[in-house]
């Protein structure tokens, strides 16, 4: 899901909202799915158990204002009423972050697989604001501000989404609205050409993503998949399959190094999408949610009587509560989320 915040956390004002509610399923090993232990019966059953996993969508939070979850194969950060809050391996219980003194989280970022960071430096001047790219090689070094690597940007940041060994932006600019960077061995997973004007390492634009006559409203990545969700309701993925990796299954095999149009149950609209490891989730404007791929740890929601894998975009029974209404989805490496709010009586 994505808002528009000019900081991660920060609701803009047509987005406030009297409540808020957070489901998810899927892989909680750490519990990194569990922020409020007393809303779920899914803890370990003692001390020295491992805690279980979630396969059908759970509330696992509640607030007046809930953003997007921010979620990683260990943990997951939400803002909550405006304050961080972890869930996972980084705390045994969740709470409000104590050890971020330079505000990191609180700043535009991702944090790819192998442990690099993406992040945006503002810097302001009177009321004009520049952005600045930074890239750390390790989380460390970010809370440090040791090793950086900078970039200027001729577009300002939107948004930036980490797939498993490199990074996917959005920019303001629709001219040019997308940029990539990775590495050299998973070249389809930058969507674009390469050349001495276009190195791998740098962010450089998906040039295919410029000419749909459709802004691109967001970007989204995990394992080797990466997509764009435009204005209009339509999906482009691209990316690559990794033979003899580690994933038992992968969602999209018809997808390759250009991104190409999806379609979600007969060319749904779509509100939002997410992508996992090796799994998605959609939401479609007539409020249906859908997921595809992996069930192997319950992050498509399906509930324990489904097993395998979905192989086409399957329709999962959730519905809103009464006077309440889905807002968007997310997705972590194998798992899933729906962020609801009650409907605003006029």
């Amino acid at each position: 899901m994505l808002l528009p915040t000019t900081r991660r956390g920060e609701l803009p004002l047509r987005a406030k909202r009297e409540a808020m509610e957070l489901y998810a399923t899927g892989f909680n090993a750490w519990n990194q799915l569990i922020f409020e232990p007393t809303t779920t019966d899914h803890d370990s059953d003692g001390d020295d158990s491992e805690p279980l996993d979630i396969y059908s969508y759970t509330k696992v939070l509640g607030a007046q204002e809930i953003s997007p979850p921010e979620a990683h194969l260990a943990f997951t950060v939400v803002y909550r009423d405006g304050t961080p809050w972890v869930a996972g391996s980084s705390a045994k219980k969740c709470a409000p972050l104590d050890n971020d003194p330079r505000g990191n989280l609180n700043s535009l970022h991702a944090i790819s697989a192998d442990g690099t960071v993406l992040a945006i430096q503002e810097t302001t001047s009177g009321d004009d604001v520049t952005q600045t790219l930074v890239g750390y090689p390790s989380v460390t070094d970010w809370k440090l501000d040791n090793d950086r690597r900078q970039w200027p940007l001729t577009s300002p940041v939107r948004q930036i989404a980490a797939y498993r060994i490199g990074f996917v932006l959005l920019h303001e600019d629709q001219d040019s609205p997308v940029s990539t960077l990775g590495e050299a061995r998973f070249q389809d997973c930058l969507g674009r050409d390469v050349d001495d004007s276009n190195p791998i390492d740098q962010p450089c634009p998906v040039s295919s993503l410029s000419d749909l006559g459709d802004p691109i409203k967001k970007v989204t990545a995990n394992g080797y998949n990466l997509a764009a969700l435009t204005e209009g309701g339509a999906v482009y993925m691209w990316g690559t399959q990794v033979a003899g990796g580690p994933d038992l299954y992968y969602p999209f095999p018809e997808i390759e190094g250009i991104p190409n149009y999806i379609e979600v149950d007969g060319e749904k609209d779509i509100m939002d999408v997410a992508l996992g490891d090796n799994h998605g989730i959609a939401l479609t404007t007539d409020g249906c949610v859908y997921v595809i791929g992996d069930n192997t740890n319950g992050q498509l929601g399906l509930g324990t009587d489904f097993t395998g894998v979905a192989e086409s975009w399957t329709k999962v029974d959730f519905k809103a509560p009464p006077g309440w209404e889905i807002l968007g989805v997310e997705a972590g490496p194998k798992s899933s989320f729906i962020l609801t709010a009650k409907i605003p009586q006029h």
